[in-house]
């Protein structure tokens, strides 16, 4: 018996498509499948086949086109962007930096999230498949050298160059790590940063010196044991500022009380508080720039309210004591000192700040040429907020050519010479004549706003001349 002949059907050409038809079923093939997997054998190969390492890295990060079923993935995914922004928060990034930063991240890693900062917390909502609300709650802090390294990390991802469980790895083995400096160091770092202060920025004599020397001992000591003891961190800035003024206070006959006093507490000026608030209202994050607007100024008064209560301790103590103010110190070395000073203030500053020892050379220069172009315009401009502001444009241009030039995060040497240049004294006098109900304040606090705003103008202006379109393939963090 003889098999029916087979007839085949005729079929439509279809504008997009290809249509094979049998007795039992239909195959439509479209000419953009076609397409795409041309293309994707050109990408592989001559033969089509993907190497082994190509198979781990499309599992590992997904198709192209962003629909991504695999629930392990997504996870994976959204562990990355959380370790990254503890990390950034950690280590000091600037706030109004780090949002821009996880959202190229999350576009790179095709994710849907949106990124909101207050400070201490960050605020991550998914929006694809798997809708969810995180809260990263971390505390701020400085940690230069752990910060090179996470950047290296995020660019790294941003390129595609790492396995994303390699990049959470890495991530967790940075924060399980050591501080880039021990206590000791630290301790240190506050004694010389207290003791060359003196001279180099407030024009102190040896006397001062050694005296703020010894203050900034006890105030690096003091740091420390807030650092461990949660319940002492609660009063920890008026306790130091008022050992400090009942010490000068005590002296006062033989020392400068202005040089020394805000010498010993200079690493906790509020000045850089109060510049990363402008700046950040100045980049339209408004919440976060006044909530950090009003932190600086407090924290201003509680310095100066405990530099009040210590003269006035010792006052009841003493009233035959000498009335105390805020003059400008008449010191007795030569100038040449001050030169072979300045990069020991500031390598310690540097060394608060947690940068390596390979980022030192950057740091002092770039802290150098905040001041030399300080003292220089200061010659011919009487304004302090014009020679403010050309100081702070001189620190960003030299930091953005840093990373054009070099790669490396421009936010290193840009700390060091931001905080030299940040007008916390200015801040402290104010608050301490206000306490005392002096007239002086109210013009203080204003000159310590406007220097901030200065700084900024001069920082944004660097930036926007070097990186007018910013940077697209990399991670900026900068001021």
């Amino acid at each position: 018996m003889s098999k029916p002949a087979m007839t085949m059907k005729t079929s439509i050409s279809y504008p997009e498509s290809i249509c094979l038809a049998s007795e039992t079923k239909a195959i439509r093939i479209h000419w953009s499948t076609i397409r795409n997997a041309l293309n994707d054998a050109r990408r592989r190969g001559c033969d089509g086949v993907p190497t082994f390492n190509e198979k781990k890295k499309d599992e590992e990060w997904g198709p192209d086109d962003d629909d991504d079923d695999d629930d392990d993935l997504m996870l994976l995914k959204r562990r990355v962007l959380v370790n990254l922004s503890r990390s950034l928060l950690l280590y000091g990034a600037p706030c109004h930096r780090i949002e821009q930063s996880l959202e190229q991240a999350a576009h790179v890693l095709g994710l849907e999230a949106t990124f909101f900062f207050i400070p201490g917390i960050m605020m991550i909502c998914f929006g694809d498949m798997q809708p969810r609300t995180l809260l990263v709650r971390c505390p701020q802090g400085f940690d230069m050298g752990k910060l090179a390294k996470v950047t290296g990390i995020a660019n790294a991802i941003c390129h595609k160059k790492l396995p994303l469980q390699e990049c959470i790895d890495k991530l967790e083995d940075i924060a399980q790590a050591s501080p880039t400096w021990g206590p000791l160091a630290i301790l240190m770092a506050h004694t010389v940063s207290s003791l060359l202060t003196t001279p180099v920025m407030f024009n102190g004599s040896w006397m001062d010196t050694a005296v703020s020397g010894g203050l900034g001992l006890m105030v690096g000591t003091l740091t420390l044991v807030a650092g461990k003891y949660a319940s002492y961190c609660n009063i920890f800035e008026i306790s130091t500022a008022i050992l400090v003024a009942f010490v000068a206070k005590a002296l006062n006959p033989w020392i400068c009380f202005t040089g020394v006093s805000l010498s010993a507490t200079a690493t906790l000026l509020p000045g850089y508080i109060l510049t990363m608030s402008i700046m950040e209202l100045s980049a339209k994050h408004v919440i976060t720039g006044t909530i950090r607007f009003i932190y600086a100024l407090i924290y201003a008064l509680f310095i100066g309210y405990g530099l009040e209560i210590g003269t006035s301790i010792y006052d009841a103590l003493d009233p035959t004591s000498s009335p105390t103010d805020f003059d400008t110190c008449s010191g007795s070395m030569p100038p040449w000192i001050y030169v072979g000073m300045f990069p020991f203030v500031a390598i310690s500053m540097a060394t608060t700040l947690g940068a390596t020892l390979q980022q030192w050379p950057s740091m002092v220069f770039c802290s150098a040429v905040g001041i030399g172009t300080t003292l220089i315009a200061s010659k011919v401009i009487t304004n302090y907020q014009i020679v403010g502001t050309i100081s702070a444009f001189s620190v960003g241009l030299f930091g953005n050519l840093y990373l054009k030039v070099t790669g490396d995060l421009a936010l290193v040497p840009l700390s060091c010479g931001i905080v030299l240049l940040v007008p916390g004294s200015v801040g402290i006098q104010g608050a301490y004549f206000l306490i005392r109900q002096d007239d002086q304040g109210t013009s203080f606090a204003i000159q310590m706003v406007v220097a901030s705003l200065g700084i900024a103008v001069g920082l944004f202006t660097a930036t926007l001349l070097v990186y007018p379109k910013g940077k697209r393939r990399y991670l900026y963090l900068s001021y």
